[in-house]
C-alpha cells in the first residue's frame, strides 16, 4: 500500500510539472533551406534575429568582434559534395559560419566545430578554421527587419550566399563541379548506348548547349535523342538552339520549323508557343538588336512608345502584398548592360550609390516587394530628347497598397533610354529618394 501511495504522489508531482509548462514563440526563430546547386544539396540553418527598432550594425551587431551570423546557436551549413566558396576548395560536410563585420570590409569565417553556442571568450579559434576570407557589404536601400541568409544567382555550377540586415547585405559565391560528373556519367552510360534512354541523350545535350562545353558534342546527343524519339518538338527545338550557337542560322530557322510542324501534329500548344516565338527571333520577326535574345510577343505593346515602357517599368515592379511580379516583362525593357543604380547619404552623410544588374534588382528587392506590398506611381514626367538619346526625370510617389491614402516615400527616377528603331529600351536608372533636408523642387512636382 505504501509503494502505491508514493507511486500516486511522484505521478501528481510530474503531472503538475507537465500542465506549468508553456509553449511560446522562439525569439529568433528556427530556419532551415535546402538548395540544389548543380549535383550538390546544400542545407543552411539559422536563427533570425529581428532589429525590433534597435540600430544593427555597428549595435546590435558590433564591429570588430566574431558574430554568429545568427542567433541562438551556430549557424550551419551542410553540403553533400566538395564545394569551392570564396574561391577556396572546401571538403564535403557540415561546417559553421561566422563572420567579423566591419563598415568597410566584412570577414568571413568557415569554421569546422559546429557545437557552440556560446562564441565568447575567443572561442572561434583560427586554427579550428576551415578558412576565412573577406568580402565588401553593400548599402540596401530596402531596409530588412529580419535576418535573412538566402542563396541568390543560382546557375547549374553556382551560387551565392547572401546576407541580408537593416541596410546592409554581404554576398559570397559558392561554387560546384559539373562538368567532370556529367562527362564521367555519359563515358559510362556509352559503354552500352544501346540501353541509353533518349532523355539521357536530351538531358546530356541541353547541358552541353546552356553551359556551352561542346556544341559537337550536343549535337551527336539531341540527333541520338531524335533517332530513339521522332518528330520529338521538344528535342527540335533544342536542336534549333545548338545550330544557331554554332552560328548556322539557316539550319536553325528550318529545324525550329519543323519542331513548329510536329507541335502542330500533336496539339500541343505549349511547344506550338515556344517554337513559333523562338522562331520569329531568329527571323527578326522579334530580334531584340540591342543585345536581348529576343522578347515574348506580349511583351511587344510594352516597349512601342516612351508612354509604353515607362507605364510597364512602373506596373512591372508594383503589386498588393503576396502578389507575384512578372519579372519576365521587367526584364524584357533593359538592354543587355542595363544598370540601376539607388542613391543616398550613409551615416557621415556621405553620398553612395550601388550598381545593379536588373537581374541583380530582381534577386534582392523581388522577394521583399512581393511579400510586404508595393506600389510605385510616377506623378510628373520632364522628357529631354536628342535624336535615339532620351533622358526622363520621372518623379515617384510609393506605397504598400493601392488602398493607402498616403504614401510612404517619394523621388526621382533619373531614366535614360534609347530607341533603336524596333523598340524602345532602358538603358540606365539612378534615382535618389526625398528627405526632409533635401525635398523635391517644385519644378518635378504634378503641375497645378
Amino acid at each position: 500500500m505504501r509503494k502505491i501511495y508514493l507511486f500516486v504522489i511522484v505521478l501528481f508531482a510530474v503531472s503538475e510539472l507537465t500542465a506549468q509548462n508553456l509553449s511560446t514563440p522562439t525569439l529568433s526563430p528556427y530556419s532551415e533551406i535546402k538548395q540544389e546547386v548543380g549535383l550538390t544539396e546544400i542545407t543552411l540553418s539559422y536563427a533570425r534575429p529581428s532589429a525590433k527598432g534597435r540600430a544593427v550594425m555597428g549595435g546590435l551587431v558590433p564591429y570588430g568582434e566574431t558574430w554568429r551570423t545568427g542567433a541562438n546557436a551556430s549557424t550551419k551549413l551542410t553540403f553533400t559534395e566538395d564545394v569551392k566558396i570564396g574561391g577556396k576548395d572546401l571538403p564535403a560536410g557540415t561546417y559553421a559560419l561566422y563572420s567579423i563585420p566591419n563598415e568597410q570590409e566584412w570577414t568571413i569565417i568557415i569554421h569546422k566545430k559546429t557545437n557552440m553556442r556560446s562564441i565568447a571568450g575567443d572561442r572561434v579559434k583560427a586554427e579550428n578554421d576551415a578558412f576565412r576570407f573577406t568580402v565588401k557589404p553593400i548599402s540596401n536601400p530596402v531596409g530588412v527587419e529580419t535576418f535573412t541568409l538566402q542563396f541568390t544567382d543560382i546557375t547549374t555550377n553556382s551560387c551565392h550566399l547572401q546576407l541580408s540586415w537593416e541596410n546592409t547585405i554581404v554576398k559570397f559565391p559558392i561554387e560546384v563541379e559539373v562538368g567532370s560528373k556529367i562527362e564521367a556519367q555519359m563515358a559510362e552510360l556509352m559503354k552500352a548506348p544501346e540501353k541509353v534512354p533518349h532523355r539521357t541523350y536530351f538531358r546530356a545535350a541541353e547541358y552541353y548547349l546552356h553551359n556551352k562545353v561542346d556544341l559537337n558534342q550536343a549535337m551527336e546527343w539531341i540527333d541520338a535523342a531524335l533517332v530513339k524519339s521522332e518528330n520529338n518538338f521538344r528535342y527540335g527545338l533544342l536542336k534549333s538552339k545548338i545550330y544557331n550557337a554554332q552560328g548556322d542560322q539557316k539550319q536553325a530557322i528550318n529545324t525550329v520549323k519543323m519542331a513548329n510542324e510536329w507541335a502542330t501534329a500533336a496539339k500541343n500548344s505549349n511547344y506550338m508557343e515556344q517554337t513559333s516565338v523562338y522562331l520569329a527571333s531568329l527571323e527578326g520577326g522579334a530580334v531584340a538588336s540591342a543585345g536581348n535574345t529576343g522578347q515574348s510577343s506580349k511583351y511587344v505593346k510594352d516597349v512601342a512608345s516612351l508612354d509604353n515602357i515607362l507605364e510597364a517599368l512602373y506596373a512591372s515592379i508594383s503589386g498588393e502584398k503576396g502578389v507575384l511580379r512578372d519579372w519576365d516583362r521587367f526584364r524584357n525593357l533593359f538592354i543587355k548592360e542595363a544598370r540601376l543604380m539607388p542613391s543616398g547619404k550613409n551615416q557621415e552623410g556621405k553620398v553612395t550609390y550601388q550598381i545593379m544588374t536588373p537581374d541583380e534588382y530582381v534577386s534582392r528587392s523581388g522577394k521583399w516587394l512581393e511579400e510586404n506590398g508595393f506600389h510605385e506611381v510616377e506623378i510628373s514626367r520632364e522628357v529631354v530628347e536628342y535624336g535615339s538619346l532620351v533622358h526622363v526625370f520621372s518623379t515617384y510617389e510609393s506605397y504598400r497598397s493601392k488602398a493607402d491614402d498616403k504614401p510612404f516615400a517619394r523621388g526621382i527616377n533619373s531614366i535614360q533610354l534609347m530607341n533603336d528603331g524596333d523598340r524602345w529600351w532602358v538603358v540606365q536608372i539612378y534615382w535618389l529618394g526625398e528627405t526632409e533636408k533635401m525635398p523635391l523642387p517644385t519644378e518635378y512636382l504634378p503641375k497645378k
